[in-house]
């Protein structure tokens, strides 16, 4: 499980740009694009494709990438454009210290360690004063200054004002440390008062010059309107309204966010939503996801209903799935802030060969797995080992005629794990069990191997079945983990829990809980002898 990643945000100060219509003829013209809900139509690049914006993204409206010309392009940065809309909100008038009864001044939220904050005076405590939550981002400025990843805004030029709009470009000041190539630029409309929108754009430093010229372009042509409902929206809440599905409200913000040419299908659990051209695979995400989704609810009884709806979103292929922030050297992954599923399109399809789907489902089951378990565990995650190791078995399902036939080897980990044995190279059970996460990731290749062979081993070796402690590590681990998770959530309550620290601390005691329990009695170096000899007898398996 790969958590959140978002592209930091790297600007430099632009060229000044040459004419307009020298862009026109390097990228071969513009479309209109109109964004009702936003209040703003503008010419957009045809060169440049739209990309999908982050569901709990609030500032980022729109996202645009260059559509890749050679493959040559693939080793570097894809120049890409952002449209930001921040609107303005006064920042907090603070109150004045001795006004209203006493306390009145202490935040609502509760402080870093939990407490409350009231009556910390007659306490005595010496502990220091939390700090201020951030002033809101309601301009460009507060933007850079909270989110621009330690670039700063430099010099500015004026730009034609356009009615109640001022137009302003930005010099925007690298970090001092920063790596690479990359510089950006920033073309600013100011509102008074009530509104800022913003077009950024990125690219490697050899290619400025080109690409300012285009920004410009859609920048400085931006037409304003009130903001006005999204004219889809209608439709999709009768669309809703006459059928039965959780979580209505998140699909129908779901599919009013779609680029044009992406399209959604909905399931009882989930929403589909791709950016690929082959249907057969899409029907059979659409279906097999479901069917999947029931045996991780046979093995992995969850700890009260689960009523969250998740998108599954598939990219047309790597490079989407990159530009929409899917980190380098994985496949797919499950952020469970956003709760959606992200893979791409990684059908092989070679002239003269049988198409071959088996990676994106590799992919899809594994991922899909996290995206339950999180839920059914009470939103949280077991150990690296349980949770990427149940993840890599499920990869292995044959799902063919309404279920799950059976679980394979995982083609991705069987060479590898062999490979670490017969090096005795692989982890010591005794140690790999109780790897965090960060633990787990600092030899992933390896870790992620073994934890496949590990949780494969104790859910298909006839020893492991027929020893009374072994059998039941599995299970054992995942009630324990619930059982002690609903407890720690009942000691912190929920300020606790709003406490990032104290959440963390209790997550790790949950599970350090059930791994105690999973292999209280068991003697691990005779388990991990068995188990070795499990994985030198399994058949090696080509990619």
């Amino acid at each position: 499980m790969i958590g959140s990643l978002g592209i930091a945000l790297l600007l430099a100060w632009a060229a000044e740009p040459a004419a307009a219509p020298a862009a026109v003829l390097l990228q071969g013209g513009y479309s209109t694009e109109k964004h009702v809900e936003y209040g703003i139509t503008f010419p957009r690049a045809r060169s440049y494709q739209r990309i999908p914006t982050k569901p709990n993204e609030s500032l980022v409206i729109l996202k645009y990438a260059e559509r890749l010309r050679e493959e040559r392009e693939r080793r570097g940065y894809r120049p890409d454009m952002l449209v930001l809309r921040i609107d303005y909100v006064p920042d907090a008038v603070p109150l004045t210290p001795g006004s209203g009864p006493r306390g009145e001044e202490e935040p609502e939220e509760p402080e870093e360690d939990g407490s409350s904050g009231a009556g910390d005076d007659e306490a005595g405590g010496d502990e220091e004063p939390a700090e201020p939550p951030p002033p809101p981002i309601n301009s460009f400025q507060r933007y850079i200054e909270q989110r621009g990843r330690g670039w700063t805004v430099g010099a500015a030029v004026e730009g034609k004002e356009r009615g109640d709009w001022k137009a302003t470009e930005y010099e925007l000041v690298r970090p001092p440390k920063a790596r690479g190539n990359l510089v950006g630029w920033a073309y600013v409309w100011e509102s008074d008062r009530e509104r800022t929108i913003a077009v950024l754009g990125y690219c490697p430093e050899d290619r400025l010059a080109e690409q300012t010229k285009i920004w410009r372009h859609t920048a400085s042509r931006m037409k304003f309107a009130p903001p006005a409902p999204n004219p889809k929206r209608r439709k999709w809440e009768r669309f809703y309204a006459r059928r039965e599905y959780v979580g209505p409200a998140y699909r129908i913000e779901t599919r009013l966010s779609l680029p044009e040419k992406w399209k959604a299908e909905d399931t009882a659990n989930y929403l589909v939503v791709y950016n690929t051209k082959d249907q057969p695979l899409v029907r059979k995400i659409v279906r097999d996801i479901e069917l999947i989704r029931s045996e991780y609810e046979r093995l992995f009884p969850p700890a009260g209903p689960i009523e969250a709806v998740s998108t599954v979103r598939i990219c047309a292929d790597r490079d989407e799935y990159h530009e929409y922030g899917g980190p380098r050297g994985s496949a797919g992954y499950w952020n469970y802030r956003d709760e959606e599923l992200v893979l791409y399109d990684a059908t092989k399809r070679e002239k003269g060969e049988k198409t071959d789907k088996t990676d994106t489902f590799i992919v899809l089951y594994h991922e899909a797995f996290h995206q339950f378990i999180h839920y059914s565990a009470g939103e949280l995650a077991p150990h690296s080992w349980y949770n990427e190791g149940t993840g890599d078995f499920f990869s292995g399902a044959v799902v063919k005629n309404g279920r799950v036939r059976r679980i394979g080897p995982n083609r991705w980990r069987v060479n590898t794990i062999k490979r670490a044995v017969a090096e005795g190279k692989h982890v010591p059970w005794e140690k790999i069990i109780r790897f965090e996460q960060k633990d787990y990731y600092a030899n992933p290749g390896l870790c992620y191997a073994q934890g496949w062979a590990m949780i494969y081993f104790l859910n298909t070796s006839e020893v492991v079945a027929e020893h009374p402690l072994w059998s039941r590590i599995l299970a054992v681990y995942f009630e324990e983990l619930k059982r002690a998770w609903a407890g720690e959530q009942e000691r912190l309550g929920e300020g606790g829990l709003a406490d990032d620290k104290a959440r963390e601390q209790a997550q790790l005691a949950a599970r350090v809980t059930a791994v105690d329990a999973a292999f209280d009695g068991v003697d691990i170096a005779e388990l991990q002898g068995v188990w070795e000899s499990f994985v030198r007898d399994l058949e090696p398996l080509e990619r």
